[in-house]
């Protein structure tokens, strides 16, 4: 079981300002960043993947993007030019005080991953498509920096200095339909702006948690719930994307928050056709047509348990079926019951780190007593998840 120290540690990574030397019309933190940068990953690698013909380990890639979260979240005060300064010179160093300061907190799996990722070789593809997912994903935050206010301090360094780099990964299909096109690129425009949107909408918090860096949490914590009870490598994929993408309708509707979709009779059901109208009519649209199916798979529905039977979508009403029967990869299943729990855990953070923090409306007190009740004495798949969130609290 992962322990909750590990859990803050990735938490803590909204704390981290980004571009705090420079003018900005808004904040971007290391949470979203991370975020954006996996949702490009995903991009990157199904375009890889299908029009350059490489294979791509996608287990891996989720593998070391969760490793490069992780070490970020340790190295939290440093800069990323004295960052990637210090990885060039002094890797092995940076590389030993991580897995110090992390091998206290994390379960036995998580290190052997962790060590796999420090011996690993960054020209491997997956390396390759993190690293440059990681780039868009800063050159698309300076962008917005440099928009608001062109002549600001090293701007015009900074952005030549971008432009230069950005051919260095001109090798991936992806890369180059992103700078140069339109279509793909929209579409992860549409999932950027859920950086914008800030989560307990009327609620106050501290901190502000984004719609994009709450999804990267539920992914996270979808992927090491599967991890820990020996989800197949398909389905352990899978429950990470889709926790990644589960609230990209948000984007087009907004959240709405559980109050207003729960406590009007039929709303839940109307927004959930709505949803689906416009995840086909303004979504799915800029995506290639290959990617489509496979995304409308991850995120609608996205809390149903699901397999692929004979070539056809079945849901299944009994989670532990997805434990017992379907935990095989040839179903190519979805644990939606425990991404949901995974969708409740980060919002069982959210609320209680802004409870410690001397923010606690009563919305926020209500939801965390509401969800400690939820969770009481619940196990899923030998998971203790009452456990877990009562560790959460005291911690």
């Amino acid at each position: 079981m992962q322990s909750s120290k590990f859990l803050y540690l990735l938490f803590s990574t909204t704390y981290i300002d980004r571009w705090n030397d420079q003018i900005r019309a808004v904040e971007f933190n290391e949470l979203d960043k991370q975020a954006h940068k996996m949702v490009i990953t995903y991009v990157l690698s199904k375009i890889e993947e299908k029009e350059n013909k490489i294979k791509i380990d996608y287990k891996k890639l989720i593998n070391y993007g969760i490793c490069e979260f992780i070490y970020r979240a340790v190295l939290t005060d440093l800069k990323p030019q004295v960052f990637h300064h210090l990885k060039k010179h002094k890797k092995n160093e940076l590389d030993e005080f991580v897995k110090n300061e992390i091998f206290e907190i994390i379960d036995d799996k998580l290190k052997t991953i962790f060590i796999e990722y420090l011996n690993s070789d960054e020209n491997e593809i997956e390396r390759r498509i993190l690293s440059a997912a990681s780039f868009l994903a800063t050159k698309w935050e300076f962008d917005k920096i440099y928009n608001f206010s062109p002549n600001g301090f090293e701007k015009d360094e900074i952005k030549r200095k971008l432009e230069f780099e950005v051919e260095d990964f001109f090798d991936l299909v992806g890369v180059r339909r992103i700078e140069f096109g339109s279509k793909t690129k929209n579409f992860l425009e549409i999932c950027a702006t859920l950086r914008f949107q800030k989560r307990w909408s009327k609620t106050p918090r501290l901190p502000q948690t984004s719609v994009l860096g709450h999804m990267l949490m539920v992914g996270v914590f979808s992927y090491l719930f599967s991890l820990e009870y020996g989800s197949s490598d398909k389905k352990l994929v899978n429950n990470f994307w889709v926790g990644l993408f589960h609230d990209i309708p948000e984007a087009l509707t907004r959240d709405i928050i559980s109050p207003i979709k729960y406590g009007v009779k039929g709303l839940d059901k109307i927004l959930s056709e709505y949803e689906k109208e416009i995840i086909e009519e303004k979504l799915l649209p800029f995506l290639p047509n290959y990617m489509r199916d496979e995304m409308r798979y991850f995120i609608v529905d996205e809390f149903a348990n699901k397999i692929n039977l004979d070539g056809k979508i079945k849901k299944i009403d009994d989670y532990n079926l997805m434990y017992s029967k379907f935990n095989k990869d040839k179903f190519n299943g979805i644990d939606g019951s425990l991404i949901k729990v995974g969708d409740n855990l980060g919002a069982f953070i959210e609320a209680v780190a802004s409870i410690k923090n001397g923010v606690s409306p009563k919305e926020l007190v209500e939801a965390k007593n509401n969800l400690l009740k939820k969770y009481k004495n619940f196990e899923m798949y030998g998971i203790d998840f009452d456990k877990i969130f009562k560790n959460l609290e005291k911690d």
